[in-house]
């Protein structure tokens, strides 16, 4: 792939670190090549005086090619010499590059104007939500796999938005998973060490016991935010997809081989399970499908999923299935 025309200057935007460093090493490879970076970047605080950057702008390598120059947290920079950014794109350096490192891009400042015309924007906020999931296949597409959907939201449920331990779970499961193309639930679940929020296991683990106070619990911690019921709902389907499968298995084979699971969670699905008829569990996935249309028509999420869980856990006080 023929290499980018370096532009005079780029832009950082955002406040997500692992962005961040991403988008500044995509830059810096731009502007230098293979030039050497110990020669080739420079790197200022927010505090540095303008005339020390722009010197450094018109400063030629030692060994000829492109320089970098990056000034880090440079909301404050720019926002002091907008008047001198301003006289210097005008007839920028035609032998480096300006990388500026922002949260933000103040739009009611002229400067911004130039700036966006003039540079090239790296966006360095982290996904929503809603949007993570897109991130996870993109980032695990880089690695040439696949990730099932399943897994994807299990993934997200137990790292949450911090990128940089997402990007590096998704490559220890590349590894793990070799020449296999797709990464499934199972890989996560094997692999994968739970770092969101309040236990983000701690609501299937109570559905696999019984324990409804538990469930319960770790459902409110898991509802903050609203919209949060949705994303705790698919990993209720997710719980009873894996459970639907292990016991179909059972009632084929006599056992249920669970694969790449701490022996103390696999007893409490086999206890479970083998109180558990196969339509008990099939009941349990109408109870989800009722639970969100109910709250897709307007009832209450939180109580909608209290009454789920409570449900989910019955089995427990029931007699136990021979």
């Amino acid at each position: 792939m023929p290499r980018k025309t370096p532009k005079a200057l780029y832009l950082l935007v955002g406040a997500d670190a692992f962005l961040r460093d991403e988008h500044r090493r995509r830059a810096i490879d731009e502007i230098i090549g293979d030039g050497d970076r110990e020669l080739s970047v420079t790197e200022f605080d927010p505090d540095t005086a303008a005339a020390d950057v722009f010197d450094e702008l018109r400063t030629m390598p030692l060994l000829g090619g492109r320089r970098a120059v990056v000034v880090r947290d440079a909301d404050a920079f720019v926002a002091a010499n907008a008047d001198a950014l301003q006289r210097y794109l005008d007839s920028p350096s035609s032998g480096a590059s300006l990388v500026l490192i922002l949260s933000s891009l103040d739009k009611r400042r002229k400067i911004t104007k130039t700036l966006e015309k003039v540079g090239r924007t790296f966006h360095c906020t982290a996904p929503t939500q809603r949007k993570l999931a897109d991130w996870i296949r993109d980032s695990a597409k880089k690695r040439d796999k696949t990730i099932a959907p399943d897994a994807v939201d299990i993934l997200a449920q137990s790292v949450g938005e911090d990128l940089g331990t997402m990007s590096a779970e998704i490559e220890k499961l590349s590894l793990y998973v070799g020449s296999r193309e797709t990464i499934g639930a199972d890989d996560v679940s094997a692999v994968v060490s739970a770092t969101a929020g309040p236990a983000p296991f701690a609501l299937t683990n109570a559905l696999t016991a019984g324990d409804s106070k538990a469930a319960v619990q770790a459902l409110m911690g898991s509802m903050t935010t609203r919209g949060e019921e949705f994303r705790v709902l698919g990993q209720l389907a997710w719980h009873l997809r894996r459970c639907l499968t292990w016991k179909q298995q059972m009632v084929t084979t006599g056992s249920a081989e669970m694969p790449n699971m701490p022996p103390a969670v696999s007893r409490a699905y086999t206890n479970m399970l083998r109180r558990r008829p196969l339509s008990g569990l099939q009941e349990d996935f109408r109870r989800l499908i009722r639970a969100d249309v109910s709250m897709k028509t307007g009832h209450d999420a939180r109580r909608v999923m209290q009454q789920l869980v409570v449900e989910l856990c019955a089995w427990a006080d029931s007699p136990t299935f021979g």
